[in-house]
């Protein structure tokens, strides 16, 4: 049995399906699933049970000795919310927890970190609360037997429209190029690494099948990229020209790029989707 935290959401969703089509079926979906918008990623999945995020932990005591696995990707990822109370408890407490209990009850587990933890200067609340919990890991005597924290970069595609304002650049300038607009607010003038979700799901599929050496992974492509290649990305998959003139909300020209080096040295070395053929796809989709 396989454990999914943040089923409902974009990885996680992306994730159970590729189990799926590997013909895994005895999966466990925890979510909040409460919220009616993420119905769409979830409802066509197949799955063992469904479980709800607060009722996870007295579920999964009653149910220790069927687990063989957990992917921890549930977080609240809210980049502008100022309530330190809601990261505290859904992505430092919930995930000490989940990490507390693989370990005494000796079952892998894989975790999503964030590559906005390498960004010091300007720390987020959620960026903040995704370094805390890593920092805390490191401290720890007891681990479970096979552990991965996955720094994900810019992770870009299909069933984003619930994460709203929190969605990858791709899909906000994806969504404006399909309203026609001729221009767009984004957060940052940054350069940065994004990834096909396509290809993040078959770095955890991987994982679930070699548990390769334990221990924080970058993951993204191994490439930064500007706004304007995205922009130019979308008008060649999508074979039509439209300029978008960029409004950023903040001054910043940092480059955030993965350093695939442990990756490709420990574990997953397949070659990932360069942005115009994950755009491509995307489009296609």
């Amino acid at each position: 049995m396989i454990v999914i935290t943040g089923a409902a959401g974009f990885i996680g969703s992306h994730l159970c399906r590729k189990l799926n089509f590997h013909g895994i079926k005895d999966i466990v979906l925890v979510d909040d699933f409460s919220q009616e918008i993420k119905r769409m990623n979830w409802e066509s999945l197949e799955y063992s049970e469904k479980i709800q995020r607060d009722d996870f932990f007295h579920w999964a005591e009653q149910n220790v000795q069927h687990i063989d696995f957990i992917f921890h990707l549930g977080a609240r990822t809210d980049y502008f919310s100022t309530d330190a109370n809601i990261f505290e408890k859904l992505n430092v407490d919930f995930s000490q927890r989940m990490w507390s209990f693989a370990a005494y009850k000796r079952i892998p587990l894989i975790y999503a970190s964030s590559y906005l933890i390498n960004d010091t200067n300007n720390f987020s609340l959620y960026a903040k609360s995704k370094y805390n919990f890593d920092k805390w890991t490191e401290k720890q005597q007891q681990n479970p037997p096979f552990w991965a924290g996955l720094k994900l970069f810019q992770v870009y595609g299909k069933k984003e429209a619930h994460k709203a304002e929190n969605s990858s650049n791709v899909y906000k300038i994806y969504k404006k190029y399909t309203e026609n607009a001729t221009s767009i607010r984004v957060e940052k003038n940054s350069i940065q690494d994004y990834i096909y979700v396509n290809d993040v799901c078959k770095v955890l599929y991987y994982f679930l099948n070699h548990a390769p050496q334990s221990g924080m992974y970058e993951v993204g492509t191994g490439f930064a990229r500007s706004c304007q290649s995205v922009v130019d990305a979308i008008n060649k998959a999508s074979k039509r020209e439209q300029k978008l003139m960029f409004a950023y909300q903040k001054e910043s020209n940092a480059v955030f790029q993965a350093d695939l080096t442990l990756l490709r040295k420990y574990a997953y070395k397949q070659p990932f989707l360069s942005l115009e053929q994950g755009i491509k796809g995307m489009v296609r989709d």
